[in-house]
C-alpha cells in the first residue's frame, strides 16, 4: 500500500540527515516555547521538509529562508489551524456534557468534523510550500479536497504521525530532538506521495 512506502520514506529521509533534524527541530522548540516565532519556524521547518519529500538538496538555510518569508502568512494558516481544532472541540465538550440523546448524536458528529479536521491539517503547511501560488485560500480548499478524496491514505497517514509522537512520548529525550522534525517530514511525505499517485508530482528518483 502506498501510505506504508510513504512512511518508509520519512523514516528514511529522518535517518539520511540525522544531525540536521536535530538541529531543525531544536530551533523549531525554541520558536514555539517564545510563542511569537512559533508561525515562522512552524512554515520553516516544512520549507526544508518540502524539499526533502521532493527529493531537491536540503540545509539549514532553507529553514531560515521559510520562517523569514512566511510571517505573515504562517502566523494565519497555524491559527486558522488551531481555531479549527479548539473551535470543533468546543462543540465536542458543550454537546457530549449532555445527556439527551439527540445531544450525543450531534456530538459524535463533532467528533468526525474533528477527524476530519485533523486529517486535513496535516497537509495545510505542505501545500503552503507545494503549490505554486501561496495562497491560504487554496490552501485550506486542497487540504480538505485531498483529505476527503482519498480518506483512507489520509488517515494511515495521520495516525503514523500519532505513532511518530506517542514513540517519542515513551522515550522522552527524542520528544524533543526528533518529533517536530519526524512529523513534519511525515506529513510532506504524505503530501507527495499522494500528488505523485494524481500524477501531480513527479515520481521519486530510483532506489529513493
Amino acid at each position: 500500500m502506498k501510505a506504508f512506502t510513504v512512511m518508509w520514506r520519512t523514516i528514511k529521509a529522518l535517518y539520511e540527515d540525522l544531525l540536521l533534524w536535530v538541529w531543525l527541530s531544536v530551533l523549531w522548540w525554541v520558536g514555539v516555547f517564545l510563542i511569537l516565532p512559533a508561525g515562522p519556524v512552524t512554515a520553516g521547518i516544512h520549507n526544508a521538509a518540502n524539499r526533502v519529500a521532493n527529493y531537491r538538496r536540503v540545509e539549514s538555510g532553507f529553514f531560515w529562508d521559510g520562517a523569514k518569508s512566511t510571517i505573515g502568512k504562517s502566523w494565519l494558516l497555524l491559527g486558522i489551524n488551531l481555531l479549527l481544532i479548539a473551535g470543533v472541540s468546543v462543540n465536542i465538550r458543550f454537546y457530549g456534557a449532555s445527556t439527551a440523546s439527540w445531544a450525543q448524536i450531534i456530538s459524535i458528529v463533532w467528533v468526525w468534523i474533528l477527524i476530519i479536521v485533523l486529517m486535513a491539517g496535516q497537509y495545510f503547511f505542505p501545500l503552503l510550500w507545494q503549490q505554486d501560488e501561496m495562497s491560504i485560500k487554496m490552501v485550506l480548499r486542497n487540504a480538505f479536497i485531498l483529505a476527503l478524496r482519498h480518506p483512507l491514505y489520509t488517515f494511515l497517514m495521520f495516525l503514523f504521525q500519532v505513532l511518530l509522537l506517542v514513540v517519542s512520548f515513551v522515550t522522552v529525550l527524542p520528544i524533543f530532538l526528533l518529533t517536530p522534525a519526524a512529523v513534519v517530514l511525515a506529513m510532506n511525505f504524505s503530501l507527495v506521495g499522494l500528488l505523485q499517485e494524481l500524477d501531480l508530482a513527479p515520481e521519486p528518483p530510483p532506489g529513493a
